[in-house]
């Protein structure tokens, strides 16, 4: 028998495993039959208590945008989760505060104007003339292990945990930009055609999706497109840092035990 369904109470057992720094148990495996609809419905109820609690929304974040990490996980699309003003991290970040967190390379968008609509495409991301930036993303789901299926990770809100961002610029190509990530000397390298094949293709595929929920992106809103290179495990005393030709670099350092 399916136990009984209700958004909002499982928001809130998220909001209260991350401020305890627990974990909850693995909603594919509540609700056998669970689906986009209901995992998004946990996310927006998740996002509701965000707002409730004087939290500022900033933009959103997408996940699964590689092509070849999509397929060798078995998952048909990408998803999304919301970013907000408590995530912004600086140049320092406590990794007491996080249950088991990871970190990745991204490129960044931000709009200058709104941006609307089911047909959306990356031509009218481009043409709309928005900025880009190069910045850190850190997840930290809230369940036990990284052992979570993909309507796990969007009910967690795509495990959205702080983010790192640098200045903005015009960038005409940003699927062409190349990215070296560092963690103490072991460094990886990345190109913005990872996510999604074009950046602005992620960026059109959110507002597609935000149109499909009666949203849409505002302007100033922030997109992180996707991770650039394999994440990195956060421990405490890492520096972090992305750079890139032409971006001003983005360091973060790990404090805590």
């Amino acid at each position: 028998m399916r136990d009984e369904f209700d958004p909002e109470s499982l928001a809130a057992e998220l909001a209260e495993a991350q401020r305890s720094q627990d974990s909850v148990p693995l909603f594919t495996q509540r609700f056998l039959d669970f689906t986009w609809d209901e995992a998004r419905s946990v996310a927006r109820s998740r996002d509701a208590l965000r707002a409730t609690m004087g939290d500022e929304h900033v933009g959103y974040k997408l996940g699964w945008t590689s092509t070849a990490m999509r397929q060798a996980l078995g998952i048909d699309q990408p998803n999304w989760g919301t970013l907000w003003a408590s995530m912004h991290v600086g140049d320092e970040i406590q990794r007491d505060h996080h249950r088991h967190p990871k970190v990745e390379p991204e490129l960044v968008f931000r709009s200058t104007t709104a941006l609307a609509g089911k047909d959306v495409t990356a031509a009218d991301v481009i043409d709309a003339g928005g900025q880009w930036a190069i910045g850190l993303e850190f997840v930290d789901p809230t369940f036990p292990t990284f052992d979570f299926k993909w309507l796990d990770n969007t009910a967690d809100n795509s495990s959205a945990a702080a983010i790192a961002v640098g200045k903005f610029r015009t960038v005409e190509a940003p699927g062409e930009v190349e990215v070296t990530f560092a963690a103490d000397g072991d460094s990886r390298h990345g190109r913005g055609v990872q996510a999604m094949g074009d950046p602005n293709e992620a960026v059109a595929w959110l507002i597609r999706s935000l149109a499909a929920e009666g949203a849409s992106l505002e302007p100033g809103r922030l997109v992180f497109t996707g991770g650039l290179t394999a994440p990195f495990d956060v421990r405490a005393g890492q520096r972090l840092s992305v750079v890139a030709a032409g971006f001003d670099g983005v360091n973060v350092s790990v404090t805590g035990s």
